[in-house]
């Protein structure tokens, strides 16, 4: 018996107009094509049939396949079916159905796996972590923490790292909270350690046999540092502070590195607070944040050290005068820009783009004291030096690339519930990120957006709004390859 599983995507009615306006099904003026679907993903073996409903204006109508592996079979007045041949090749494959009736014409897509495919899973434990969960550059490891008490009544700290591939747990500690206290997981390793970033003192790295240390503060540095992320080498990322002013730090090695910081800040002032955010999977690339003035202007460090502003193609900063309250005014740089919150994968693994939120500022009319903000998603290539925005998505922001131009975004700068997914050089918007996951990886996500995906694309990150703790928080979730 044949077994088959596959995606459809239904296709809203569509009318081609070829004299005037579009009219209604069964209109003289109009020629109309209108699909059941607009695309049909299949396993690589084990295929059943499926049937694709069709109406059209003019009645007569025919479909051909571009591919000899698809085959379009029991065609009646009002349907035909699908069939694909078993994909015996080592690569996804994908062909198109073209529909005509009359100068109307509709496409249905048709993708199907390669030949051993099986679907990947979906995890997500926002009830045991209660904290973010991090990917490893390579996307072999995940981990986080979550918290108990003992027998006497002791809160403890569990940290654990899963091996996604095998869906395997490594659980640590306990340690007591008079140990440490751990608060946030910053990152993880390819190797398999994860860093997490305790209340009462430093981040934490914890590996797979339960040993820690403590990451110690930088040379003239008193405080501990704030560490973000990591490479695929081990080089950490982050900030120390001194005198109540923060600046950015690479670790290599385990020896502290203090980065450059920009002349001015966002604004064009002096420069104040700024923290290192994230590093590209081969370490080419680092990006931070001008973390004063609530502006969060983004700020990259190129292959040789030196420090620009992310879009510096669609910068633009220009005086004016704002109300003193007092009487006077006083002058005031409006920026347009890139900036981001603290998020962690902005950058793609190569390096190649940094994702962002392009933001325009203008003086509210006829209230110069106020700012008016308005976001857009943005991806910086840092070969080219260009910036593309995505308007259409406007109130939206970029959180994450891939090596070869996919972007992900958010619906909200902050506490975002949805994402999309773009073609980043061609300026396209591709669809809703949870229809682009279940069309391309067969599965279903019921919440959220992409965060960060490895350049193997058969694992990725994301992120949700949960709701079922004591308040609505952020959580993370992951797609793992199929179990082995």
């Amino acid at each position: 018996m044949k077994k088959g599983f596959y995606i459809r995507a239904a296709l809203p009615f569509a009318c081609v107009a070829l004299l005037g306006g579009c009219t209604a099904p069964g209109g003289t003026d109009t020629q109309y094509i209108r699909l059941s679907d607009a695309a049909c993903s299949f396993q690589g073996t084990g295929n059943r049939p499926v049937t694709i409903e069709v109406h059209t204006n003019p009645a007569t109508w025919k479909a051909e396949a571009s591919a000899s592996w698809v085959k379009v079979s029991d065609v009646t007045a009002t349907s035909f079916t699908i069939e694909v041949v078993d994909n015996d090749t080592n690569e996804m494959r994908e062909a198109e159905i073209t529909v005509t009736a009359g100068q109307a014409e509709e496409v249905i897509e048709v993708m199907q796996m390669v030949g051993d495919h099986s679907f990947p899973r979906y995890r997500c434990r926002p009830e045991v972590f209660q904290n973010l969960a991090p990917m490893s550059p390579n996307g072999k490891y995940v981990g986080s923490f979550y918290y108990g008490q003992d027998e006497s009544g002791t809160t403890v700290f569990y940290p654990v790292i899963i091996d996604v591939e095998k869906d395997e747990w490594h659980e640590l500690g306990p340690f007591p909270y008079t140990l440490f206290e751990l608060g946030e997981t910053s990152c993880m390793t390819d190797n398999g350690e994860v860093i997490i970033a305790a209340l009462n003192d430093a981040n934490i790295l914890f590996d797979l046999d339960g040993n820690y240390t403590k990451i110690e503060p930088p040379a003239g540095y008193t405080n501990y540092p704030e560490i973000s992320q990591v490479s695929a080498d081990g080089t950490m990322v982050g900030w120390a502070s001194k005198g109540g002013v923060s600046s950015p730090f690479k670790w290599v090695d385990g020896v502290a590195e203090e980065l450059p910081k920009p002349e001015l800040n966002y604004r064009d002032e002096p420069i104040g607070d700024v923290q290192a955010r994230g590093i590209s999977a081969d370490g080419r690339i680092i990006y931070g944040t001008t973390w004063d003035n609530r502006d969060y202007g983004l700020v990259y460090w190129d292959e040789n050290g030196e420090v620009h502003y992310v879009g510096e193609d669609v910068r633009y900063c220009r005086p004016v005068d704002r109300p003193d309250g007092y009487g006077g005014t006083y002058k005031y740089n409006l920026c347009d820009g890139m900036w981001t919150s603290a998020t962690k994968t902005n950058v793609s693994p190569n390096g190649k783009y940094i994702a962002g939120t392009f933001r325009r500022e203008a003086l509210e009319e006829g209230a110069e004291s106020s700012v008016v903000e308005t976001n857009y998603p943005a991806f910086f290539n840092t070969e080219t030096g260009k910036t593309v925005i995505f308007e259409e998505l406007v109130g939206g922001g970029g959180v994450a690339a891939t090596s070869d131009g996919l972007g992900f975004t958010v619906d909200d700068t902050f506490g975002s519930s949805s994402g999309m997914v773009v073609d980043i050089e061609n300026g396209v918007v591709l669809g809703d990120a949870l229809e682009w996951i279940q069309e391309n990886y067969g599965i279903i996500v019921p919440s959220g957006y992409i965060t960060y995906m490895p350049d193997s694309k058969d694992r990725f990150q994301g992120g949700m709004l949960w709701t079922g703790g004591a308040a609505v928080q952020g959580v993370n979730w992951y797609v793992a390859p199929p179990a082995k």
